[in-house]
């Protein structure tokens, strides 16, 4: 028989799906593994080892054309059945949901490492030095390419971020704008962030946190203060970017 089959648990209604063009074959292979504590999938074997084999039943759930079998067995595993480790019906990926994934995990690369370190120079550089058409992943032309500012990019790039022109049309935001909302939860986030660019001015002796905020408790407009920061009056020798003086530290402006 062809079709999809189930190894239900009756004491909490768990199960296993599978499929199977001889249905019959399959479940007397999985009875002699279960029973003989071989079977490939750890975590119905625990099951089965937990409950008994009185408490597992072997079900035909549908019959079907040998064209369907893996299409209509993916339907009962998109399921997510508890004793399924794959959930493709295509085989694939037992890894992921395997309870033992970390342990396999270590014992691959284990087993790479140990057959690297067993090769020869010789045969390191025949398997994993095949520059051009010798190497299987090559498909013609350079496998680099350089920006013309000489950094170098991938084949499917033009140009390296810095030299990438996003003026225009060629910014990914052009056309676009942010809704009211998106300003205002931009404008909650940024409230506390001091700019990472700002400097303390010092004004006869008092330290303000930055430019902006001298202006807004002396009341005198940020372009005069720096231009007297800058300039050569000895009128103005107080107007400093604070380094290292001595200074009162002015409170912050509500």
């Amino acid at each position: 028989m062809v079709g999809i089959y189930r190894i239900r648990n009756i004491v909490n209604d768990k199960c296993y799906y599978g499929s199977s063009k001889q249905i019959e074959k399959r479940f007397i292979r999985h009875k002699r593994e279960l029973k003989n504590n071989i079977h490939i999938n750890c975590v119905l074997q625990r099951a089965w080892d937990k409950y008994g084999e009185n408490n597992f039943i072997f079900e035909i759930v549908e019959l079907c054309n040998i064209e369907l079998l893996l299409e209509i067995e993916q339907k009962y595993l998109d399921t997510v059945p508890e004793y399924n480790i794959g959930i493709k019906s295509s085989g694939g990926d037992n890894l992921t949901r395997n309870p033992n994934r970390y342990r396999i995990i270590e014992k691959m690369t284990e087993l790479v490492k140990q057959r690297f370190d067993s090769m020869t120079d010789e045969e390191k550089k025949e398997k994993y030095s095949r520059p051009g058409e010798k190497n299987s992943n090559w498909r013609g032309g350079p496998s680099v390419n350089f920006c013309i500012c000489g950094t170098q990019i991938s084949t499917v790039n033009k140009t390296c971020i810095k030299c990438r022109d996003t003026k225009g049309t060629n910014n990914h935001f052009f056309g676009k704008h942010h809704s009211e909302e998106t300003k205002k939860k931009l404008s909650e986030n940024r409230k506390g962030i001091k700019p990472v660019n700002i400097k303390p001015v010092s004004i006869e002796d008092v330290v303000y946190e930055s430019l902006a905020e001298a202006s807004r408790q002396t009341g005198i407009p940020s372009p005069t203060i720096l231009w007297r920061i800058k300039s050569k009056n000895t009128k103005y020798e107080k107007y400093l970017y604070y380094e290292s003086h001595p200074a009162i530290k002015a409170p912050l402006s509500n």
